[in-house]
């Protein structure tokens, strides 16, 4: 084994609460009622990560949903997106980099910062962690910080430390790190799950208990990992924190040596500038949801035209339609001196594979379902919702989808037009009468029941008045009993009849019935049949 050629500093963060803690910027919730993440295990949905105050209520990853919902019915739940987890990871060791420039993530909740030489420049290594603990404070982050000598034991310090407080420094001894690290748990040298309980079954459930164990034979049982991960808390292998590549820029920008005027010098500009950008997003794979395009005319006047799209995009001909039905609105007056188009907004693009023969088929027969040379129907219907997007606004531009609800008006909700469609499970029963015309609402109406002894059923509505026309009824089937889904609200339940009066049109009304009994019934107007 070597040793030490100079000591090194490393700081490992530790965010314990990241996948929910990263949403609180557009969900508010998550930091003050219990939320959790969810994702899909066999079929079930399982919960993967929650806040505080659902694991003080119960919860705990790996917990499927409906028994997370037993114990806390007003539980709040969200995808979990592990993607976006690691991007804003590592939009967050971008942000880390004002402290040292070499920053790395550790894993999915975590990052290494190696602070030498660069200590002294905030006052000490103590000093530099209580500004980065303060920093990731401001930005809504729950952290747990630890300074040592190698990168393997500030990651087992900062997540299995016994020391109360979010920070805990260690020096870059070799000797005092192997005492320190000797009553930590083995999954403190961040092995695999199956590889920590092989050993915890031989009752080596603590680092200090594989020093004694020849490399050789510790290898042939357990295989190379615990090996290799001590040598690297301990120092005796290197382990460098690899600095992340610089961003490429979401910006491009062209300075005209004499100013363009023509529509012919202005769509080739723009051109020149669109390749350059799909470019850099290409190599970060991103692709745009919103740019925008600022022109700057030799008087300081300037022209701004902001294009979105419905999905992320890299493909310069699509992004050039989108902005060549603006660019007419671009003044350039005596001439333009500089363009600058920026990605304002991007987004993760998710790689698929084309069926090529299908695409040719398609080419060669010219019957693509919505138009266009070759384009398959999904890419001709994106670049539809493109061009209504931006003209009408891509929140006027939704698709009705359906969604698992047994209350008729929530059985159907409003979704991006491309958003990837949901799992649903089984269907409804088949054989249930629904009226032609949902109300998108149900009205109140003023009913009376049926008696006991009069036309069956029992209970139905004997007339009713609805927008002020008295109906009265002749014949009524039902009724049907339809609840909310129990883990959403204690709504009342509802009695639905389907009734047709005596100029024989048919109606489908429902008598809501309170969970309080000295609650009267009241009667609602929910749909038409034909």
């Amino acid at each position: 084994m070597g040793v030490f050629s100079t000591p090194r500093r490393i700081v490992a963060a530790w965010f314990p609460w990241w996948p929910v803690e990263r949403l609180a910027w557009r969900c508010p919730e998550a930091r003050t009622r219990p939320f959790a993440t969810i994702g899909e295990q066999r079929g079930r949905l399982v919960i993967e990560a929650v806040n505080p105050r659902a694991a003080g209520a119960g919860l705990a990853p790996g917990m499927p949903l409906a028994d997370g919902r037993a114990i806390v019915p007003d539980v709040i739940v969200h995808p979990a997106d592990p993607v976006a987890d690691a991007h804003a990871l590592k939009r967050l060791a971008r942000w880390a980099d004002g402290f040292t420039p070499r920053v790395m993530p550790a894993g999915v909740d975590g990052l290494f910062l190696d602070v030498g030489g660069c200590t002294h420049l905030h006052g000490g290594g103590e000093a530099l962690m209580a500004a980065l603990g303060a920093g990731l404070g401001g930005l809504g982050l729950t952290s747990r910080l630890a300074l040592a000598g190698t990168p393997g034991a500030a990651w087992a310090l900062a997540r299995h430390g016994e020391e109360s407080g979010a920070i805990v420094t260690r020096s870059a001894d070799p000797d005092e790190v192997k005492e320190t690290l000797a009553g930590l748990p083995v999954a403190a040298l961040r092995l695999d799950a199956d590889v920590v309980e092989a050993l915890v079954s031989f009752g080596l459930d603590r680092i200090g208990a594989l020093y004694p164990f020849d490399p050789g034979a510790l290898a042939k049982r357990f295989g190379p990992a615990p090996h290799r991960r001590l040598e690297q808390a301990l120092g005796f292998a290197q382990e460098p924190v690899i600095s992340l590549p610089p961003p490429l820029p979401r910006e491009v920008r062209r300075a005209f040596a004499e100013p363009i005027s023509t529509v012919d010098s202005i769509h080739a500009a723009v051109e020149a500038l669109l390749e350059e950008l799909c470019r850099n997003l290409s190599r970060a794979g991103e692709g745009v949801r919103r740019m925008r395009l600022v022109s700057r005319r030799g008087d300081g006047a300037r022209s701004v035209l902001v294009a979105g799209t419905s999905r992320p995009l890299r493909r310069p001909r699509l992004l050039m339609n989108l902005l060549s039905e603006k660019l007419e609105r671009i003044d350039p007056g005596f001439g333009i001196e500089e363009m600058v188009l920026s990605a304002e907004v991007v987004e993760v693009v998710e790689e698929e594979q084309e069926d090529w023969f299908a695409r040719a088929e398609t080419a060669a027969a010219g019957d693509g379902w919505i138009g266009g040379e070759g384009g398959t129907g999904r890419e001709e219907l994106a670049a539809l919702l493109d061009r209504l997007g931006n003209r009408f606004g891509f929140g006027s531009v939704a698709c009705p989808v359906p969604h698992q609800s047994w209350l008729p008006e929530r059985a159907v909700e409003l979704r991006e037009p491309l958003a990837a469609p949901r799992r649903l499970g089984p269907g409804w029963p088949e054989g249930r009468c629904r009226p032609l015309r949902l109300l998108s609402s149900p009205e109140r109406v003023e009913a009376v029941a049926r008696e006991s002894g009069e036309l069956e059923p029992a209970g139905a509505p004997a007339f009713f008045r609805w927008r002020g026309r008295r109906h009265r009824l002749r014949v009524a089937e039902g009724p049907e009993r339809l609840e909310c889904e129990w883990w959403l609200e204690d709504a009342p339940s509802r009695d639905y009849y389907l009734a047709e009066d005596e100029e024989g049109r048919r109606y489908w009304l429902f008598c809501e019935r309170s969970r309080d009994p000295a609650a009267p019934p009241r009667w609602f107007l929910h749909g038409f049949f034909a």
